[in-house]
């Protein structure tokens, strides 16, 4: 280890130097040690448990796409491992280094590079956080209608990476219905622009090979993304079912019907009781465009929910939702805890997708399976929706873990009964939080036979496999 923190200190960190200056180069072991981290239960649990902390050898923050190029062709010539980082906030460990390395963080890269007024579209470098896009955008009379709950501290790379959802996902779709076209550096250094046409059929689209692929295959350094105007009004309304079915019979009929709404978010009986206080099974749903088109919808999706049973509780509750929204990525503005301190919560990883079908089977069977483990309750709730199903977003937690190897081992067994119900029942083991090191033992029985040739791609366009070692279920 000495011989090799050596050499990176004498050649690595010289070179690295000489293509993005001193002040974006650090081998310092606080930076070094800040980057060991991400919002996973592993990353923030492993010290505890007295396992290994992975560290980085070298930090760099480059500011354009030419010197992450040239930062990608000294790694592959020096076979180091390289770790893609933006923003930090994943919750699979994406961005652990597993093998040291360099990390690249790209927070430097974030400049807006054009606004297209004209064909709605915005291109900006991917370490932009999500917000900040906002707030160019906002007072523009624009939105990119990408806001998940993590806006504030993850940036568009990071989006593209997990093929991330926002709040807003029903009626505007995830981050790559968004994207028109991206610019992508390969591991070699070579720069890959992709088409912003609206759509083309000359072969398969590559954009949607680098969405989701975790930095395991490049690194996405601009990106051009279609935009939206702010709608001219935003309403909401609440209710109560007598039970989950007939909240999720509801939600199937509005999207049948073709009513878009922006948001809807359905939660089971415990989580209703735990989280809002209410019986039955509690529902929020929200409609944003024009004034006209908003009170229509209204009116229609009102009369498909009350036939299905639904009470109307009014306007606040979804209002309150809507003003609350951040508060489970920033609990601080709340005044509350983050969710998971004190206890094992492996909810945050096992977001799953699936048909309206599939969705009340896999509620049925993963709560089966998660309470016969010891102390484990189970709660859902359902808030990405498609015409043909939608996403479950579980909570399964235990208080009072007698020791920390405990704890791990709860961890453990409560992943694996989840996504064991996941695959027996045909889902997907993610939805729109990404797959990582968590997640990563299931990609073959995800894939079947199809990671084969997901695995050839990887050998072909990273054959030293510096780019992010060990994550998607690569081999390590």
């Amino acid at each position: 280890m000495t011989e090799r923190r050596t050499f990176l200190e004498a050649i690595m960190e010289n070179e690295l130097i000489s293509i993005c200056g001193k002040k974006n180069v650090s081998v310092d072991p606080v930076v070094l040690r800040s980057y060991t981290s991400d919002l996973s239960w592993l990353a923030r649990s492993w010290r505890q448990l007295g396992w290994p902390v992975c560290e980085p050898e070298i930090v760099v923050w480059p500011e354009t796409t030419a010197q992450v190029a040239s930062i990608l062709r000294l790694a592959n010539r020096h076979k180091t491992p390289v770790t893609p980082y933006c923003g930090g906030a994943g919750v699979q460990g994406g961005t652990l280094p597993l093998l040291g390395g360099i990390i690249i963080d790209t927070k430097k890269m974030n400049r807006v590079i054009e606004l297209d007024e004209r064909n709605m579209t915005i291109r900006a470098q991917t370490g932009l956080i999500g917000q900040e896009l906002e707030w160019f955008l906002n007072p523009k009379g624009y939105t990119s209608a990408h806001l998940p709950q993590s806006g504030y501290c993850s940036g568009l790379g990071g989006f593209l990476a997990v093929r991330s959802a926002g709040v807003l996902s029903t009626k505007y779709g995830k981050i790559a219905d968004m994207v028109q076209g991206m610019e992508i550096v390969l591991p070699d250094g070579k720069i890959l622009q992709t088409t912003t046409a609206p759509d083309s059929a000359a072969g398969p689209r590559l954009d949607h090979l680098f969405m989701g692929s975790e930095g395991t295959l490049g690194i996405i350094t601009e990106v051009t993304l279609a935009i939206h105007p702010l709608p001219e009004m935003r309403d909401f309304r609440g209710y109560t079912f007598p039970s989950l079915h007939a909240g999720i019979e509801a939600a199937r009929k509005i999207l049948q019907h073709g009513l878009r709404p922006a948001a809807m978010r359905l939660s089971d009986e415990e989580e209703s009781k735990s989280h809002y206080n209410q019986d039955g099974a509690f529902f929020v749903i929200h409609f944003d465009g024009f004034k006209d088109l908003v009170e229509l919808e209204m009116r229609e999706m009102m009369a498909i929910v009350e036939a299905e049973g639904g009470t109307d509780l009014g306007p606040e509750p979804g209002r309150k939702w809507w003003d609350n929204r951040f508060f489970a990525a920033y609990p601080k503005a709340s005044g509350k805890r983050f969710l998971g301190d004190g206890y094992l919560y492996a909810g945050q990883v096992l977001d799953t997708a699936g048909s309206f079908d599939y969705l009340e089977a896999i509620h049925v069977e993963m709560g089966k399976a998660a309470r016969k483990i010891r102390g484990t309750k189970f709660m859902a709730h359902f808030s990405h929706w498609y015409r043909t199903g939608g996403m479950m977003y579980p909570y399964i937690y235990a208080y009072d873990i007698e020791d920390e190897q405990s704890l791990a081992d709860l961890h453990l067994q409560i992943v694996n009964v989840a996504v064991g119900a996941i695959l027996r029942l045909g889902g997907t083991i993610n939805h729109h939080h990404g797959i990582g090191l968590i997640l990563a033992p299931y990609m073959r029985q995800e894939w079947g036979e199809g990671f084969e040739a997901l695995q050839s791609i990887k050998n072909a366009l990273d054959p030293n496999n510096i780019m992010n070692p060990g994550k998607l279920g690569f081999e390590l």
